[in-house]
């Protein structure tokens, strides 16, 4: 005999999962509407929807038709047996008679044709074409209830399969399963700063959730005993206890409240003092499913409450096993600053970390993944301290732009707005609602370096936060240039200089056709000398020009050497240049040169009249005039005023790489040699 099965589902936390195969079409949205909590071997009920995308296809069936089959897995799950099996079948049975166009009977499915029990974890369902495709009776999508028991603590989850390419395989968790009958929460902790004129606060509310019927029996006590250097405020004619705004009693019907259907059941205070406060129900039936939220009662810290002392309520009952919650603490600051406790992340100088839609034309503004630094974590601690209207800023050092923030908690906050001008961040309206006692949220950015930028990257917020430095990030460069200086006589040709040694951070920074230009003023090269890649295996081209044509600044005389990249490396490589010899005009006066290393001529945006970055350390510079770089620097977009680029800037390697000492064309005791 076929067995058939009422089914009811619910969304709570995801578990292990059965691995199941995902077609290419996969368009199916599922969504577990009951969040069910049950006890192990209790039986639950609870509903899954089952729809397509409304954005695909629609499923058709091979041959035509309306109805389809899928096949219905359980995990940590029994599908439920009836109480009084009709007809010899196993299982609660669905009244299919009416089709699929109705609901069917008290579990209210839709679009369900027939159920098919195979075991007691497995089903093939027989489901409505035109309820799968959103185009039957108004409703748009199978509802399909279960009837199920855990079989463990954890996660009920339930899968879906056919093979049909529209229907995606789908699972969902439908209960999450407890080893208790009860289960007891609160919906948090209340702080405490030292010395604020706050001397009492109403505790935040306790949950008792019965997860099955007769949880909680008629007549036991359940007792609250507050432990910690706190206590409850009982009024002054001792009549009761009270809340944080004054001294009068607190009805017991306003401190718990039985949520499910209450009107013939009664609640008493049996007792309370300063630390304790117990209670009991009459009338409770043994059929009722019991949710009890306790609140509304104030607790202030005594005189011998330090910073870190912490309140406990422990809930008891002949019912149920003892549960301790923290319901208070002292803390020292009214609001906390942390970042997370991690490695410092890298940020190259010169990378542009911006990401600039070529085809769109737009900035976008990235994905949290996309962010470079640590998380800013900002945690209220007392209440509605922070003035939401006003703004707060988060403020990066000179040689740092910022490209995104990303923010999480402010979301709740529905006028949250931000802005970016360059360094400095700004937010307004960050509190969660003016109901809220708290303004939590945490926040990620994506920074852009300076090529002349290294070091620690500290964030200073101010504003309507408390002035607090903190460091999300550190920069390094992504490879140096080294030379010593050379002291030297004018006027001669082939002067010796010191060797210079290139450097990569990492390998394949410096990739193929990338260049370094490295500039000494006022002289010119004789000789490109000799190069050896000293470790590594990167693989370079090294020569000389003392007045290119293109793209690099000739405003004044400088001697040029190339490093050209022919092959990337894959293990970090050192390039070292010696045998350098310059020629040095009589006219130069005594004092120092400068070695730089010199960008192209370019723009981030991508600019084919100014060519690309000649390598990593100038993607984020413009080398373009003022009124031209406002232009390209910034970006009409709510949350953004800036792109993130830098005025092209050379990066001096030695500001006296040459040190002319005398001249010298009429003095023999030069110690150049003469060629």
């Amino acid at each position: 005999m076929k067995k058939k099965l009422a089914l009811l589902m619910a969304a709570i936390m995801t578990v292990a999962m059965v691995p199941m195969t995902a077609f290419a079409a996969a368009t199916t949205d599922i969504n577990a509407v009951d969040q069910v909590k049950t006890a192990v071997d209790a039986t639950f009920t609870s509903r899954v929807e089952l729809s397509k995308d409304e954005d695909s296809a629609d499923l058709e069936v091979e041959g035509g038709g309306n109805r389809f089959q899928v096949y219905l897995t359980l995990e940590n799950g029994k599908f439920a047996k009836a109480e009084n099996p009709a007809d010899g079948d196993d299982y609660y049975i669905m009244d299919t008679t009416d089709g699929f166009g109705d609901y069917v009977t008290e579990y209210r499915a839709h679009g369900v044709a027939d159920v098919e029990v195979l075991s007691d974890t497995r089903a093939i369902l027989t489901l409505s074409v035109p309820a799968f495709n959103r185009g039957n009776d108004g409703k748009d999508r199978i509802i399909l209830p279960i009837v199920a028991t855990a079989d463990e603590i954890g996660a009920v989850t339930a899968y879906f399969s056919t093979n049909n390419t529209v229907f995606a395989d789908v699972h969902d968790v439908i209960a999450t399963a407890y080893d208790e009958e009860v289960i007891i929460e609160s919906d948090g902790v209340v702080t405490f700063v030292e010395d604020s004129s706050d001397d009492r606060k109403n505790i935040k509310d306790i949950t008792i959730e019965g997860l099955t019927n007769g949880a909680i029996n008629n007549g036991v006590d359940i007792t609250l005993k507050l432990k910690g250097n706190y206590r409850f405020i009982v009024s002054p004619d001792g009549q009761g206890l009270c809340g944080e705004d004054n001294d009068i009693p607190i009805p017991i019907n306003q401190i718990v409240t039985l949520l499910n259907d209450n009107s013939n059941i009664d609640c008493t205070i049996n007792d309370f003092d300063e630390d304790e406060l117990t209670f009991r129900f009459t009338g409770i039936s043994g059929t009722q499913v019991p949710l009890i939220r306790i609140g509304g009662i104030a607790i202030e810290p005594t005189k011998s409450c330090d910073v870190g002392d912490v309140a406990t309520i422990t809930v008891s009952s002949k019912d149920f096993d003892s549960v301790k919650l923290e319901v208070a603490r002292m803390v020292e600051e009214a609001v906390t600053y942390t970042v997370e406790d991690d490695d410092l992340p890298t940020i190259w100088a010169g990378k542009d970390y911006s990401n600039y839609d070529t085809e769109g034309n737009a900035w976008v503004v990235n994905d949290v993944e996309d962010a470079n630094t640590l998380e800013v974590s900002i945690e209220e601690n007392t209440g509605d301290i922070l003035n939401t209207s006003r703004k707060a800023t988060f403020t990066f050092p000179e040689g740092i732009e910022v490209v995104a923030a990303n923010f999480d908690g402010v979301d709740r906050n529905p006028n949250f707005k931000y802005e970016i001008d360059e360094n400095v961040v700004t937010i307004w309206y960050y509190g969660e609602r003016a109901e809220s006692d708290a303004t939590d949220m945490t926040v990620e950015f994506t920074l852009n370096a300076a090529p002349t930028f290294s070091g620690d990257v500290d964030v200073t917020l101010g504003g309507e936060f408390d002035d607090v430095e903190l460091t999300v990030a550190t920069v390094k460069a992504p490879y140096t240039v080294e030379a010593k200086t050379s002291e030297v006589l004018i006027d001669y040709r082939y002067v010796p200089v010191n060797e210079i040694v290139i450097t990569e951070a990492e390998e394949g920074i410096l990739e193929e056709d990338d260049q370094i230009v490295l500039a000494v003023e006022k002289m010119d090269f004789e000789d490109a000398g000799t190069y050896e890649v000293t470790s590594g295996d990167i693989e370079v081209d090294v020569t000389i020009d003392n007045a290119p044509a293109g793209i690099y600044d000739r405003s004044r005389n400088y001697a040029y050497l190339f490093v050209e990249v022919t092959d990337e490396s894959t293990e970090a490589s050192s390039i070292t240049i010696s045998g350098l010899e310059l020629y040095l005009d009589r006219t130069l006066p005594v004092g120092g040169y400068a070695l730089q290393n010199i960008g192209g001529r370019f723009n981030s945006v991508g600019d084919p009249n100014n060519g690309e970055a000649i390598n990593i350390l100038w993607e984020n510079s413009v080398t373009v005039d003022n009124e031209t770089y406002e232009a390209y620097n910034f970006v009409p977009n709510e949350n953004r005023a800036s792109t993130g680029l830098f005025k092209y800037d050379a990066v001096t390697v030695n500001d006296e790489y040459v040190e002319v000492v005398t001249a010298g064309r009429d003095q023999d005791d030069s110690s150049t040699t003469r060629k």
